[in-house]
């Protein structure tokens, strides 16, 4: 069981780098005009959009460091369901209440350095505990408590899925400028 812990940060960290280095270039791939600018009326913004992703991971490494037990199934056994779900991009879903933006003006590169900031204490996080170990502090909507490893799977194709709705957002935008 060693070696199969030990070998699993590598990979999951690959992932989670070229996820946020992802995000990263959609948010800066938006015009500082348009960044605050919703493509349909009652859909967010590329700034709001980008909070909301602030808001989930940098509420990751809290859960991630809470109270753990060992795991009493596979620690990998719902990340394919975390994945058909996140990156199922016709399906809508609803928010968490406490990761719903707040309708403001956001600054891209303040929330750039945010991001940034975030998705590196998620992956110093990764490399330092046990990530067979379930989360006990929360339980994951339709599925229950996730280990450590599952968490930054929600992390990682959460993230992608926002990515995808700012390649939308921005595409989007320059179609009605166009017009």
């Amino acid at each position: 069981m060693k070696d199969q812990q030990s070998n699993l940060p590598q990979p999951l960290a690959i992932e989670l780098q070229s996820t946020a280095k992802d995000l990263i270039a959609a948010i800066e791939a938006i015009s500082n005009d348009d960044f605050n600018s919703a493509p349909f009326e009652g859909k967010w913004s590329a700034g709001e959009n980008a909070e909301h992703v602030r808001l989930s991971v940098e509420g990751a490494p809290s859960l991630l460091k809470g109270p753990a037990a060992k795991t009493n199934r596979a620690p990998d056994e719902h990340v394919n369901a975390i994945k058909t779900l996140f990156l199922d991009f016709n399906a809508k879903y609803p928010s968490a209440p406490g990761l719903i933006p707040a309708a403001k003006q956001y600054d891209k590169q303040t929330l750039i350095k945010a991001l940034t900031a975030a998705f590196d204490e998620v992956a110093q996080v990764l490399t330092q505990l046990d990530l067979t170990d379930t989360c006990t502090a929360a339980e994951f909507n339709g599925i229950g408590k996730l280990s450590r490893l599952e968490w930054i799977s929600v992390a990682v194709y959460h993230t992608q899925r926002h990515t995808y709705q700012l390649e939308l957002i921005e595409s989007k935008l320059k179609e009605k400028a166009a017009n």
